[in-house]
């Protein structure tokens, strides 16, 4: 028990069991020197509401300020003005950039005669976690030559991880007859080259399973027979019918090809007589 005697007012009398007050119910000062009572304690029933704890934000794909086609178009247009390969190299990759080493190293991948000229950049594919892209450009070195490239997202940019040459300068060919012939022979060599041979548009709305799926046929492929070829210059169309054996079955498919700028490519392919 603690006893306060108030000095100067001995005539009062004393206050007895005054307890020590808690933290919780000091009075606290006001501007104008006086005191503001203290706030009631509170009672057992009371729940202190404790602070919010902060959510954490879930976690956010930062997405890349320029697109793939963007990144394959800057690398283009800086190729187009001659620019070394310390300026084009910071469109790459780390990895790809100590692969490539150089410009001798890009010169091995396009030719040592090869100019860009004109260009069309296709629509890109993307996998299913969003980090790597493919896409198909047709790049006049000067003839046409089907390019594909590969990218990959590092550091929030899209950067080249590799550049394949589908379809090298002088190996595309001249006619409608010729495009079919070349598509239906890397349906069983090479795969991946079947989309060299299709139309701008086409190639960059390709059907799922790509261009193989567009054949619709099973099996491996043991022939062909082209049985009718008829060409329109204005505008520049071709129908091209064709039998082809797989698997034992053959299957009558029509060809029609359209004319990008200086080559033919096919625009559709038409099951007939089924």
């Amino acid at each position: 028990m603690l006893t306060l005697t108030l000095a100067g007012c001995a005539g009062l009398p004393q206050i007895p069991s005054l307890a020590i007050p808690t933290a919780a119910v000091l009075a606290t000062a006001i501007p104008n020197g006086a005191t503001k009572a203290p706030a009631p304690a509170a009672s057992a029933a009371t729940v202190t509401e404790a602070a919010p704890t902060p959510t954490a934000a879930p976690a956010m794909i930062v997405l890349p300020e320029i697109d793939p086609e963007k990144t394959v178009t800057l690398f283009l247009e800086g190729k187009k003005a001659n620019a070394d390969f310390a300026l084009t190299s910071k469109l790459f990759s780390a990895s790809y950039t100590a692969q490539v080493k150089d410009d001798a190293g890009l010169v091995n991948i396009f030719g040592k005669d090869a100019v860009i000229n004109e260009y069309r950049v296709g629509f890109p594919a993307l996998s299913a976690d969003s980090m790597t892209a493919s896409l198909e450009a047709t790049v006049y070195l000067p003839q046409p030559s089907n390019v594909r490239f590969s990218l990959v997202l590092e550091n929030k940019e899209w950067r080249i991880d590799s550049i394949s040459i589908l379809t090298k300068t002088g190996e595309y060919p001249t006619a409608p007859e010729g495009v079919v012939l070349s598509f239906l022979t890397s349906y069983q060599e090479a795969p991946d080259r079947m989309s060299s041979f299709l139309s701008t548009a086409r190639r960059a709305q390709q059907p799922p399973g790509g261009a193989t799926a567009m054949l619709q046929i099973s099996g491996s492929l043991e022939g062909m027979v082209i049985q009718s070829a008829a060409v329109n210059p204005d505008p520049p169309t071709a129908s091209i019918v064709v039998v082809i054996r797989a698997g034992g079955k053959d299957y009558p498919r029509k060809f029609v090809l359209t004319r990008d700028s200086t080559v033919w490519g096919i625009e559709s392919i038409e099951s007939i007589g089924s």
